[in-house]
């Protein structure tokens, strides 16, 4: 009589603790399922690992190699839902025992898969076992969507709140806030995460922050108290807000507008490249910082940056005679009395900003509701385009008015009207500066005439806006 070698297929899906308990119940059954019938034991074990999920299962891989191999004869389980969940692995299975002639035992009653009965069998335990899943699924779906809408949070542990309470972390929490402020102001992503690194100031995982990084952070809706679900916001939150709901979503505005990908670099490595115009006559394009040799006479060479224009090539300033004008010119406009003016605009308020933001998404919505209609043959294509084009239209100006809204945001934390503000243009970041003169005012550089060996500071001209 030949020994019957029989593969113990041992598995479970969920072992948190990882004692192994469950697999070792079957283990003691399969086993003695074994010598009753004679046949010697091969243990093969997936622990912690679900047959309904689709992923690797490597000791069943491992089992069905061996079994092709001729290695094995026979294969015990407990039942038959611990080798399957799936009936398309079932086919596969069935198939390679056909093929191979291998014996199948389970704890809970033997399935002979040689014959029609036994394989139908097999296929109506496979078929409860899938029905099974996809209602404890949809259970599970149902209790998280439930979860959700109720407010109660997901996650455990976040950046600008305490682990244990939930609640705004004393030394974090101002710096998420100080974020959302700069980037609305026109300051860059990569300045927040330099400034933030310099600090010491790491993320949960004690890794440094990156553009990447601190812009996925940003978006996130839990930073405004607000409960996200499968990508979509379900209502507020149980736990305090970092930032207010205006402010976050005031962001999200600047982090997706066009052309701004999430940790994009900036091409602008000096300070004014994209901010002086070109005044050649017929040009009109922006002019853009380089390095250059610089020879003086009686001097040594040196290197030093010059604003020239690309698109003409006949106009350039160097940066030592502009930038220290730019700041002047910026500082004394912010620090006359009547720079406060800049802020009386109701950029701040909340109602308004709350009455565009709807209107938006309910323009936007009409829009989806014009191409079902169309679909549907409701509205032929001629309407359908003028219907579009007149939401298209009023788009355009909610997003104006919300853009100038943002834009005056810049000023925010400078003491307009007051002396000091000099000193305060000066520690502005380069792409927060950028924001504000992009707010005030038009630097046109014009060429250089004759006798263009001395700087003219009239070469500059200042256009208001």
């Amino acid at each position: 009589m030949t020994e019957t070698r029989a593969a113990i297929y041992l598995r479970i899906s969920a072992d948190p603790t990882g004692h192994q308990l469950g697999v070792s119940r079957q283990r003691e059954d399969c086993e003695k399922l074994c010598a009753d019938k004679g046949w010697t034991a091969v243990e093969y074990v997936d622990n912690d690992t679900s047959a309904s999920s689709g992923k690797r299962r490597p000791a069943y891989e491992r089992m069905l190699a061996d079994a092709r191999d001729g290695l094995i004869g026979a294969v015990v389980a407990w039942d038959l839902d611990r080798l399957h969940r799936r009936p398309i692995e079932l086919e596969a299975f069935m198939a390679l025992a056909d093929e191979k002639r291998l014996a199948l035992a389970t704890v809970s009653g033997d399935i002979d898969l040689s014959t029609a009965q036994g394989r139908l069998t097999a296929r109506l335990k496979g078929s409860v076992a899938a029905h099974e899943i996809e209602h404890k699924r949809a259970r599970q779906l149902r209790a998280a969507r439930q979860k959700a809408e109720s407010g109660l949070p997901q996650w455990r542990q976040a950046f600008g709140y305490t682990a244990d309470t939930r609640e705004p972390d004393p030394v974090t929490a101002p710096l998420v806030r100080e974020a959302y402020a700069a980037v609305l102001a026109g300051g860059s992503i990569s300045d927040v995460s330099r400034e933030w690194n310099a600090a010491g100031v790491c993320g949960l995982m004690g890794k440094p922050w990156t553009a990447q990084t601190l812009s996925l952070f940003l978006r996130s809706p839990r930073n405004a108290g607000l409960r996200e679900h499968n990508g979509d916001i379900v209502g507020t939150g149980t736990w305090p807000p970092l930032v207010d709901e205006d402010t976050w979503r005031a962001t999200q505005s600047v982090l997706n507008a066009p052309g701004r990908a999430p940790g994009r670099k900036s091409v602008r490595r000096h300070l004014l490249t994209g901010v002086l115009r070109c005044g050649k006559a017929g040009c009109g394009g922006y002019l853009s910082g380089q390095w250059v040799m610089q020879a003086q006479r009686g001097a040594p060479r040196s290197h030093s940056i010059t604003y020239a224009c690309k698109t003409c090539r006949g106009c350039s300033i160097r940066a030592e005679h502009v930038e220290p004008l730019v700041y002047k010119v910026i500082a004394g406009r912010l620090a006359r009395p009547d720079a406060v003016d800049l802020l009386k605009a109701e950029v701040h308020d909340a109602a308004e900003a709350e009455t565009l933001r709807v209107e938006r998404l309910a323009l936007l919505g009409r829009l989806d509701e014009i191409a079902d209609e169309r679909a549907d043959g409701l509205l032929t294509g001629q309407q359908a385009q003028r219907a579009t084009a007149r939401i298209t239209e009023k788009l355009s100006a909610i997003e104006a008015r919300q853009q100038d809204a943002d834009r005056l945001r810049v000023f925010d934390g400078l003491p307009l009207g007051k002396p000091e503000v000099a000193e305060a243009v000066k520690e502005l970041t380069p792409d927060r500066l950028r924001a504000v003169i992009d707010v005030l005012v038009e630097f046109v550089v014009t060429p250089v005439g004759k006798g263009g060996h001395t700087f003219k500071p009239d070469r500059v001209e200042v256009n208001w806006r």
